[in-house]
């Protein structure tokens, strides 16, 4: 995503600047929209010249993808974070509950979500970093089945993966376009209920051994 022809910083000062610059266009991002955030509002927030700012950028659009970046990457550690050294360890229910939590956790959290989330209408922008991100989701959480289901074959391993990937994420989708906290916890709770039972199809019923 790294724009062609721009200047990487080298040195922790410049690193410190550019840190800066995606952090203030990503509070700008997710209070203002993108029509409504220009490049001497980030630079402004960010406490630099509007030069320095394009030393870096070449246009908003271009910060956005770094914003989105940096959302992708923040997605990808939460993952790791939440799975943790031993997930088999836990039981199935359990983890699966700690997944939402804590991808609703780092919705409230991050700025840089926030900001992507706001902003769903430049999905084009990120959307191959996106679904490569998705892809590699889907794969590894598919890896847990053989641990939990054996004879369940590949295929239908990835199938449930997929669909276990992709119902965590609309749910996102559904809490950035709810602005009311107790619906908001209402739907996270709902959409736990809902995929335990569909999994208790394949993973038994939890706290019952297959």
């Amino acid at each position: 995503m790294a724009e062609p022809g721009r200047r990487r910083p080298t040195q922790a000062r410049s690193q410190r600047r550019l840190e800066g610059i995606v952090e203030a266009a990503a509070e700008a991002f997710a209070a203002h929209g993108f029509a409504d955030t220009t490049m001497e509002g980030i630079a402004a927030r960010a406490g630099t010249s509007i030069g320095s700012l394009y030393q870096f950028f070449p246009n908003k659009t271009a910060v956005f993808r770094e914003v989105a970046q940096r959302c992708i990457e923040e997605s990808r550690r939460a993952y790791v974070e939440l799975l943790g050294p031993a997930p088999l360890a836990a039981p199935w229910h359990e983890l699966l509950g700690r997944f939402i939590d804590g991808f609703r956790r780092l919705h409230h959290e991050s700025i840089v979500m926030q900001a992507v989330w706001r902003n769903l209408e430049l999905y084009g922008e990120y959307a191959e970093a996106d679904q490569a991100l998705l892809r590699e989701l889907v794969q590894a959480t598919a890896a847990l089945f053989v641990g939990w289901v054996p004879t369940l074959s590949e295929d239908r391993r990835r199938v449930v993966a997929t669909m276990l990937v992709n119902t965590v994420a609309a749910m996102m989708i559904v809490l950035v376009r709810e602005e009311d906290e107790g619906r908001g916890d209402a739907i996270v709770e709902e959409t736990k209920l809902m995929l335990v039972r569909y999994l208790s199809v394949y993973l038994g019923e939890p706290g019952r051994a297959r």
